[in-house]
């Protein structure tokens, strides 16, 4: 964070600073009562309790608040900001510190690839670039000002995730980071449990564009059939599109797979490019694409670019394979499921398998889906006998409604297992198993006992 000064920061909330708020300095601004110190401006959501004991430890702690609370004659009448609208102050604040940066900030958002495509651009850049950036895939709303005050005098981009999972979680992104380049990656059904309509989440994805204040630049997948139909009509800004489609502007050619990764082929303004990125699958080849126009955007050449994704670090359980114990090849796919990370797992799992092995899904729930429960479990279902899968094995409850359709759809009866924890899978394996299998896990949100299992497989 840059230091400021408390004056200015009250001015910019269209707050009259008084003559004991004038000349001090902070050097952390948070909502978090864990993070108060010394210099600290501290926001009070949610009518917090307020820890004046502490806070009287420190020297220069400010804390803004709409409501009064606890002990708060303790500390001194200068260090209690009251104001009519917490939330609006707030954002207020947000966009001065923002507006302080005259940088490109780029925003990803999409189903899938967010971080994938994010952490791809983030290492093309890191090499000749300070990057402040999302960690991992840790994107929900909570993280947003933290990765705000991480911009600095020093930093030359910022690269951030907008997720989606309610109504509004888009503009308010866009009210920490005011993105001057936006990228969709794709769009399918997820986090329908809160946005019960399909239609509501592909529209708050859209709203990217009004958070951008339909300026600077927007890069889309052409090829998803979902973001073909967004109105990009009020759109004022420049739109880069990338995929397969002959118009793309990042156009991918062709691509092949090797053996960890995939070679491609991209066309650009009358060239033709050759690259290779680490991780196996055409979406990744998607992801490159976009982070590869993210590049050109911003300045950098492409054959530099190439070289610096050809050197990239693929994200751990993200279509992670690894050798198993007797000749077993595991895939950790375990960061999340949803319907299209689930289709594009199970199809790169396909392509990658050869014909002498067996391929052994090995799938827990599905997260987030809403009404759309059903209808996805039993597409799944019949993508799985469609893609020749083996054997089926279940785990957990709601899993179970993988398997009918996938019976349906050509998957013997007598090859699909349904376990409740990791012991039942452990002990199944241990004697199921034969050397040359490829079993692919995949689940959605943070379950241990894939984890476990899968650390018990590679022995």
């Amino acid at each position: 964070m840059k230091t400021l000064l408390l004056e200015n920061i009250l001015t910019a909330m269209n707050i009259q600073p008084n003559i004991k708020q004038k000349g001090i300095r902070i050097q952390t601004v948070t909502y978090h009562r864990s993070e108060i110190r010394s210099h600290t401006l501290y926001f009070r959501w949610n009518n917090t309790e307020v820890p004046v004991k502490s806070i009287k430890n420190y020297k220069n702690v400010f804390i803004v608040t709409d409501t009064p609370f606890s002990q708060m004659e303790r500390l001194n009448p200068e260090q209690i900001i009251m104001v009519k609208d917490l939330k609006d102050t707030f954002f207020k604040f947000t966009s001065y510190y923002r507006h302080l940066f005259n940088i490109p900030v780029v925003a990803i958002t999409g189903t899938c690839g967010k971080s994938t495509t994010k952490e791809m651009l983030k290492h093309i850049l890191e090499e000749s670039h300070n990057v402040q950036a999302t960690i991992s895939s840790k994107n929900a709303d909570y993280y947003n000002l933290p990765y705000l005050m991480g911009i600095d005098k020093d930093t030359d981009v910022a690269v951030f995730e907008t997720a989606v999972s309610k109504k509004g979680d888009m503009m308010e992104s866009c009210k920490y980071f005011y993105p001057t380049i936006g990228i969709l990656t794709m769009i399918d059904v997820d986090h329908t449990d809160k946005i019960r309509s399909f239609d509501d989440y592909l529209a708050e994805k859209a709203k990217i564009m009004q958070g951008m204040n339909n300026e600077g630049t927007l890069i889309l997948n052409t090829d998803d059939p979902y973001l073909s139909s967004i109105d990009t009509s009020k759109f004022k800004g420049e739109i880069i599109t990338f995929g397969k489609n002959k118009d793309a502007i990042f156009r991918i050619k062709k691509y092949q797979y090797n053996s960890s990764g995939m070679t491609f082929w991209i066309g650009y303004r009358q060239n033709e490019y050759k690259g290779y990125i680490p991780g196996l699958g055409e979406h990744n080849v998607y992801n490159a694409a976009a982070s590869l126009a993210a590049s050109a955007i911003l300045g950098v050449d492409l054959h530099y670019a190439l070289k610096r994704l050809s050197t990239y670090h693929h994200m751990g359980s993200h279509f992670q394979i690894m050798k198993g114990r007797n000749q077993v090849t595991l895939v950790d796919d375990t960061w999340k499921s949803n319907p299209a990370s689930l289709r594009k797992g199970l199809e790169t799992l396909s392509n990658i398998a050869f014909p002498s092995q067996r391929k052994i899904a090995v799938l827990g729930r599905m997260a987030s889906l809403g009404k759309y429960a059903d209808e996805e479990y039993e597409k799944a279902g019949h993508l799985l006998g469609n893609l020749g899968i083996d054997v089926l094995i279940t785990k957990g409850f709601i899993a179970k409604d993988f398997a009918k359709p996938a019976i349906e759809a050509g998957v013997n009866e007598d090859s699909v297992y349904h376990f409740s924890d990791a012991d039942e899978m452990k002990r199944f394996f241990d004697s199921f198993l034969l050397p040359n299998d490829i079993v692919y896990f995949k689940t959605g949100g943070n379950d241990s006992d894939f984890d476990e299992t899968i650390e018990y497989l590679r022995g």
